[in-house]
């Protein structure tokens, strides 16, 4: 109960912080909408990259400049493969109403989903319980939308640096986060064709991200455990 009210209370906080704070990322460009990026080459790896926080690339105009297009460009580069990346994202995108936008026909073909999710969760210390069973139901219904050879990423969480907050708010989100990670563990372990990715890049605050570089620096730091998980065939 405790710490339901308390996720309560910081999703408020949180909010009105996002919407009105000049160190938020919300007024920084992003590309709008969802969209499809390519990377050319033989027998293209079809990709869906789904998710908010890193996915949504803030500080840049165009999914191609983005984690998704970074991540079509790592993912030819080492299979020697063409990559077609569908990136679903959106501010304030959730494991819970993903459900929605991952439908049958979008997954049906799909070689690779990967996922990304949980910062605003962790900024306003939802229980991790809660926001596991939500990742959970996720992906067993990406499982039974999907092909059987589909396989199925969870990339780990993590937060911005929150800077301008105090220590022990930014210890709390660390413990969440963490806590996060532990969930994303069990569901991986506990259904085939899904891996855990680790994640771990510098917290840094999100006025400070540089563009395309750094989206080029995660993309490549992701890409060779997923490639690592693929089918050898």
């Amino acid at each position: 109960m405790l710490a339901t009210l308390e996720h309560v209370v910081m999703k408020i906080f949180m909010f009105t912080w996002v919407r009105t704070s000049s160190n938020s990322w919300r007024g920084y460009p992003h590309p709008k909408g969802d969209a499809v990026v390519r990377s050319e080459g033989p027998n293209p790896c079809k990709v869906v990259l789904c998710g908010s926080g890193i996915v949504i690339g803030y500080g840049v105009t165009s999914h191609e400049l983005a984690l998704g297009g970074s991540l079509a460009h790592s993912l030819t580069a080492l299979t020697q493969r063409g990559t077609d990346v569908t990136v679903v994202t959106a501010p304030g995108l959730t494991a819970r109403n993903a459900q929605s936008r991952l439908t049958t026909q979008l997954l049906s073909d799909t070689d690779i989903v990967i996922l990304s999710f949980g910062t605003f969760e962790i900024l306003t210390l939802m229980p991790s319980r809660s926001w596991g069973a939500q990742l959970d139901a996720l992906v067993t219904g990406i499982i039974a939308r999907s092909s059987p050879h589909t396989q199925i990423f969870l990339v780990d969480c993590n937060t911005p640096k929150m800077s301008t907050f105090v220590a022990a708010y930014k210890q709390r989100i660390a413990q969440v986060a963490a806590d996060f990670n532990n969930q994303i563990r069990s569901i991986a372990h506990a259904k085939e064709r899904v891996h855990r990715v680790e994640f771990r890049p510098a917290a840094e605050d999100a006025e400070n991200i540089e563009g395309r570089s750094r989206y080029q620096e995660w993309a490549a730091s992701l890409v060779p455990e997923i490639v690592a998980q693929l089918p050898r065939d």
